[in-house]
This record gives structure tokens, C-alpha cells and sequence, in this order.
């Protein structure tokens, strides 16, 4: 997932990211902008970032190619990350398993979440962490193997 999102976001948006390697994730203090989709076809799993709001709004910005000094619309942050999200999917299923194998998306979904709800899911699951400027961006997968 690391290179797809890398990409992406620097495709998309003109935004380098970069792993924060050993960097452990951080606590956070405020709410975040969750980004989740699921995936279905050779095998099932379910990919997602957690965002600060400025960060979500920048990106958003630059996706639309918007003035990055005027304000946008709550909905227009939240399609943005729509839509970044299933392309990082799509260039992650194609990088991890090839052009061939046919998956299903689910709809994009990207909502507010508060900190104490972010902090928990990010302390009990694998995840990988991003720098982006001065923001971390908390990244997860998780494939399951379909059962025969």
C-alpha cells in the first residue's frame, strides 16, 4: 500500500509523501476525516487513512485545483477523499495482485471521527504511517484470503 499511496497522492494532488518509518504513531488531539473502503473479488479486505482536517482540506484543494486560500465546502473535502481513496485502492489491488484479477469496490465512504474513536482503532490494528508536511496520515489494509 505504501507505493500506491505515495503515488497517488503525488499524481493526484502534487503532494509528496513520504513513510515516517519508525516514527511510532502518534496520539491525536482532535478529531480526524476517516477514508474507508472495502474490496471484494479474489480475496476481500477493506483499505483506509485517517486525515487532519487541514490536511484533507489541502489535498482536497489541490485535487480540484482549487485556490488553496479560499475555503471549500465541507462536501467538496469529503469527495475529494472519496475519490483519492478509490484510486489509492485500485493502484494498490493492481500493484499487489496484478491487472487481471477482477474486484469489486465498495462505495467510498469519508467521515469525521473524534480522537478517542481514532486513537483506538489506530492502537489495535497494523498500520502505517505517513508524513506529509507537518501531518501524519495513519494508513491501513487488510486482505483476507477467500475460503474455498
Amino acid at each position: 500500500m505504501e507505493y500506491a499511496l505515495i503515488s497517488v497522492l503525488k499524481d493526484m494532488a502534487g503532494t509528496e509523501a513520504a513513510p515516517a518509518g519508525s516514527t511510532s504513531v502518534p496520539s491525536f488531539e482532535t478529531s480526524l476525516i476517516h477514508a474507508h473502503i472495502t474490496f471484494d473479488g479474489e480475496c476481500s479486505g477493506e483499505l483506509g487513512m485517517f486525515m487532519d482536517p487541514a490536511l484533507a482540506a489541502q489535498i482536497a484543494s489541490r485535487i480540484l485545483g482549487a485556490d488553496p486560500n479560499e475555503p471549500l465546502l465541507q462536501e467538496m473535502i469529503l469527495d475529494a477523499g472519496k475519490e483519492l481513496l478509490n484510486v489509492i485502492c485500485g493502484q494498490f489491488l493492481t500493484m499487489r495482485f496484478g491487472p487481471e484479477p477482477i474486484f469489486s469496490l465498495g462505495v467510498p465512504r469519508v467521515f469525521p471521527l473524534s480522537a478517542q474513536a481514532c486513537n483506538a482503532l489506530i492502537s489495535s490494528s497494523p498500520i502505517s504511517l505517513f508524513k506529509i508536511g507537518a501531518h501524519f496520515l495513519p494508513a491501513y489494509v487488510r486482505v483476507r484470503q477467500k475460503t474455498p
